[in-house]
C-alpha cells in the first residue's frame, strides 16, 4: 500500500477522488474535495488529504485538516460544522490494509507537521471502530451520537409516516394547513434571508452562528454539484421568510446540517413542515439515512428528533497524542472553544481544573457538561 498527499490544485487527482467517493458506498459529503472547498473558504484549515493506492489503483482516501491553534496545531479529520467521516475504503479492498496505512500515515503526517493531536471522527453508518482502535491506538475516545432516521423503515411505499406521536401528527396538519409554503429556489436571496433568521435564532438561546461563508460556498460548491440543497419557508399570506435550512447529501446519507426558524412563527410550525419537505425530497433521491445531527443530550431538540422514529447512532471521535499537549490540558473549555473555533481539540471533561485525569475513554453527557452545553 502506498500512502501519499493529494495536491489542491491537481485537477485530475481531484476528479479522481470525486469518482472514488461516488463510488465508495461508506463515503460522506464531508470527505469530498467540493466540502474542502466550503470550509477553507472560512477559516485557516490546510487540506492534506491522505490517498492509499494499491498496484497504482485508488483504494482508500482519508481527508486530513492542519489546525495552527493558540496553544498548539492540531490534525483532524473534519473540521467546522458537521463533522463525520474517516477512512473511505473501496468496497472491494482489503481493509486491514488500508486502514493500518491510512492512519500510520495520519499520525506521521500530524507528527512531521507540529500538531499535537490527531483526531479521527468517525461515521455512525459504517462499523469500523474496531479497525480505528487497532490502526490509530487512541490515547482518547469521546463517544457521541447522533439522530438518524431509516427512512426504509420509517416510511411506507406511499411515503407516510409509519408511526407518530399524537404530537407529531398535530404539528404537521397544522403546518401543512396552508399558512406556510416551502421554497426551493436556490438563491442568494434567498440565503441571505435565511441566515438572518439563523443568526437571530442563534443569539436567542446563546450560541454563535455559524459563518456566513459556510453557506453561500455551500451554494457555490455543493448545490450545482447535487450535494447540498437548501429549503426554504415562506409565510403563504405575506411571503415573509420564516425558516429554512441547509443539507448535504451523498449516496444513501442526508445530513440536515442546520435548519433554523423563526421564534415569533414557530407556533405555525415550520420545523415540522420544513422536516415533512426534507424527508420527503430525501426519500425521492433515494436516500435511506436521514441524519439530523447531534443533539444535546435530554434536549427539546432532541425530542423533537425522536418524534419522528429516530434513533439514537453512536459515533466516535478518537484522539492519538502526537506532541506536548500540557497547554491544551492546563487550559479551560471556554479558552479551547475561543481558541479553536468549530473544532475539536478533547473532551471537555480532560480540559481544565478540575477535569479527569489521565487519558482514556469519556462519555457524552460528561464531556457536554464539561462545556456547560447541556441544555433543556
Amino acid at each position: 500500500m502506498d500512502v501519499t498527499l493529494l495536491a489542491v490544485d491537481d485537477q485530475a487527482g481531484n476528479a479522481e477522488l470525486d469518482a472514488f467517493l461516488d463510488a465508495c458506498p461508506t463515503s460522506v459529503t464531508q470527505q469530498t474535495a467540493r466540502w474542502r472547498d466550503v470550509i477553507t473558504a472560512i477559516d485557516r484549515d490546510e487540506p492534506l488529504f491522505l490517498q492509499c493506492r494499491h498496484a497504482g489503483r485508488l483504494v482508500g482516501v482519508l481527508p486530513a485538516y492542519r489546525f495552527e491553534g493558540p496553544l498548539g496545531a492540531i490534525l483532524t479529520s473534519v473540521p467546522q460544522p458537521g463533522p463525520l467521516g474517516g477512512v473511505a475504503c473501496d468496497a472491494g479492498a482489503d481493509r486491514e490494509a488500508v486502514y493500518a496505512a491510512l492512519l500510520e500515515a495520519f499520525v506521521g503526517l500530524a507528527s512531521a507537521r507540529g500538531c499535537v493531536l490527531a483526531s479521527v471522527i468517525t461515521s455512525p453508518f459504517w462499523p469500523d471502530k474496531a479497525l480505528y482502535d487497532r490502526h490509530l491506538r487512541p490515547d482518547y475516545l469521546l463517544e457521541n451520537t447522533c439522530q438518524v432516521l431509516d427512512l426504509t423503515d420509517a416510511l411506507d411505499a406511499d411515503g407516510e409516516l409509519r408511526s407518530g406521536s399524537e404530537n407529531l401528527v398535530r404539528n404537521l396538519r397544522r403546518a401543512c394547513s396552508g399558512l406556510l409554503r416551502i421554497d426551493e429556489a436556490q438563491t442568494a436571496e434567498n440565503v441571505d434571508a435565511w441566515y438572518d433568521i439563523h443568526a437571530a435564532r442563534h443569539t436567542d438561546i446563546g450560541a454563535t452562528p455559524l459563518p456566513k461563508a459556510l453557506f453561500t460556498g455551500a451554494l457555490r460548491h455543493l448545490v450545482p454539484a447535487r450535494k447540498g440543497r437548501f429549503f426554504f419557508v415562506r409565510a403563504a399570506d405575506s411571503g415573509d421568510m420564516v425558516g429554512g435550512g441547509f443539507y448535504i447529501h451523498h449516496g444513501t446519507v442526508m445530513d440536515a446540517l442546520m435548519p433554523s426558524v423563526s421564534s415569533a412563527s414557530a407556533k405555525l410550525g415550520p420545523a415540522y413542515l420544513l422536516a415533512w419537505h426534507s424527508i420527503q425530497w430525501a426519500r425521492t433521491q433515494g436516500i435511506r439515512f436521514y441524519n439530523w445531527q447531534p443533539s444535546p443530550p435530554d434536549s427539546g431538540v432532541a425530542r423533537f428528533k425522536r418524534q419522528w422514529g429516530s434513533r439514537d447512532v453512536p459515533y466516535w471521535y478518537l484522539t492519538r497524542v502526537t506532541g506536548d499537549v500540557t497547554r491544551i490540558l492546563q487550559s479551560s473549555p471556554a479558552a479551547i472553544a475561543a481558541g479553536y473555533p468549530r473544532h475539536y481539540v478533547l473532551p471537555f471533561d480532560r480540559i481544565g481544573a478540575g477535569a479527569s485525569l489521565g487519558t482514556g475513554s469519556s462519555s457524552r453527557r460528561d464531556a457536554w457538561q464539561a462545556g456547560g452545553t447541556v441544555r433543556s
